[in-house]
């Protein structure tokens, strides 16, 4: 047979084999996706079309600390509390004769006062859009982004928050820890991992010693430096897993606690405390953004003298680069570099930042490059941020006491009757209305009133400087 029939009611009457193997071919051929551009039999493929959303992006479960952090009422946007670090006198000291005269004590009190800070965020769809059956309903992911968006800054200021930099941010755990001025309260790893019980260990030592009266419960770290954990700290002080054979506690094993003589701390690995590849400058991120942040520094200038105080020892010693951007609220600008730095052990190298010429920025934003390394934009990480001096120049000293790519751990007392760290909002999260002037779209702004308080200071420990294992940019090698 040379043909064949086609149904009835179509508008040919017949086709060889030849011409339908021809038309079966051109519809199978070829993956062109702009669908104007088919032509021929493409035009009538059918395409796959999946409704659901292929979406890598931050969820719920990434807000590891504000999700496990009481949420209590703050009654005003300026929010007072007594913080008592002691019940007055000393060891032994109400002992007294039978008739002697009875000394006085006094606990010892301080005032501390917080602000409450407004994070939010504007997002609209346009109406039209609202109107066509789409992938997925636009205003629907709009506002879950919003969410997540200010979800995702509420996570990483309660570590990293600094309102001296930028004055929108509320004070995270570290600033608010470092302003006890307590070598104790904030420990030193000095470019090491952070994988065994020695740090650990001495810093719940610290919350729970004398004048401090407090319990670790919670340890907060980055992905790397809980991947250290996992591949080698000793099965020893390993908390047992529940649902493997012999607990699980051999090395390889998830670390899902750490056991103390002061009790089990929990390991929270945290996707917002930042390891040394979200480190990197500004602008190789957010181009766009750092270009139009017109407060880059006007200039740096670098001077080396000896300081006791200094942290450079002879492994560190070598060519260094720094790089500097300006800082606030809408982000960084892009940096001004340095000219090479000899730096021997025992020095400090001082940089003097001349401010912008629209001197918009609230603060800087320091960089270092490896040792011996280049002054390629990414071989910086950041070292610090400090707030701008608004007198004139900014002096910032590198004593090689906060390294550059290292991150951060948070020991933390998060137990429900201590109430020594809490979220405190003057308004949870909520959708507000916006409304159009000139345009078809439908708008609305995502707000989250509120602040980190940390109200015993004395229970936690941060533990900066940490290198870990698997970190590929290293500041020494």
């Amino acid at each position: 047979m040379d043909s064949i029939a086609l149904p009835e009611g179509a508008n040919s009457g017949m086709m060889s084999f030849g011409d339908v193997s021809e038309l079966r071919k051109a519809l199978e051929a070829g993956y062109g996706s702009d669908v104007s551009q088919l032509t021929g039999g493409g035009a009538l493929r059918i395409q796959s079309l999946d409704t659901t959303m292929m979406a890598t992006i931050q969820e719920n479960k990434h807000f590891s600390l504000f999700n496990a952090l009481q949420k209590q009422n703050a009654t005003a946007t300026v929010d007072e509390w007594t913080e008592q670090d002691g019940v007055g006198g000393f060891l032994g000291g109400s002992t007294n004769a039978e008739t002697g005269i009875i000394g006085e004590s006094t606990g010892s009190y301080n005032r501390r006062v917080g602000m409450v800070k407004y994070l939010m965020t504007r997002r609209q769809v346009s109406f039209v859009q609202s109107l066509q059956t789409a992938i997925a309903e636009s205003e629907a992911i709009e506002q879950q982004n919003g969410s997540l968006q200010l979800l995702t800054d509420a996570e990483f200021l309660c570590f990293e928050g600094d309102s001296r930099v930028v004055p929108t941010e509320f004070d995270g755990i570290a600033m608010q820890i470092e302003s006890l001025n307590s070598a104790d309260h904030v420990v030193d790893a000095e470019a090491n991992s952070l994988a065994s019980i020695d740090l650990v260990s001495k810093s719940a030592a610290t919350i729970a010693g004398f004048g401090n009266f407090g319990t670790a419960t919670d340890l907060f770290m980055s992905q790397l430096t809980q991947s250290d954990f996992d591949v080698g700290l000793d099965p020893a002080f390993r908390v047992p897993l529940t649902d493997v054979p012999n607990g699980g506690i051999q090395l390889g094993s998830p670390v899902v606690g750490i056991r103390t003589s002061w009790g089990e701390i929990k390991t929270c690995p945290d996707v917002f405390i930042l390891d040394e590849a979200q480190q990197k400058p500004f602008e190789l991120s957010h181009a766009g953004i750092a270009a139009n942040n017109n407060f880059t520094p006007g200039a740096i200038a670098t001077t080396l003298a000896a300081n006791i105080s200094s942290k450079f020892g002879a492994p560190h010693a070598g060519n260094y680069f720094y790089a500097v951007a300006g800082i606030n609220a809408k982000g960084q600008s892009v940096v001004i570099k340095s000219a090479q730095v000899a730096v021997a052990a025992g020095v400090a190298v001082s940089l003097t930042i001349t401010p912008s010429a629209t001197n918009e920025e609230t603060g800087y934003v320091i960089y270092r490059s490896r040792l011996n390394g280049t002054d390629g934009t990414d071989d910086f990480r950041i070292m610090s941020r400090i707030p701008k001096n608004e007198a004139g120049s900014t002096v910032y000293v590198d004593l090689n006491r906060d390294i550059p790519g290292t991150s951060k751990a948070y020991m933390l007392n998060m137990a429900s009757g201590a109430n020594a760290i809490t979220w405190r909002q003057l308004l949870p999260m909520l959708k507000f209305p916006l409304y159009p002037t000139n345009a078809a779209v439908i708008p609305w702004a995502q707000l989250l009133f509120g602040f980190l308080r940390i109200a015993k200071r004395k229970h936690h420990v941060v533990i900066k400087n940490i290198l870990p294992d698997g970190a590929q940019w290293r500041p020494f090698n």
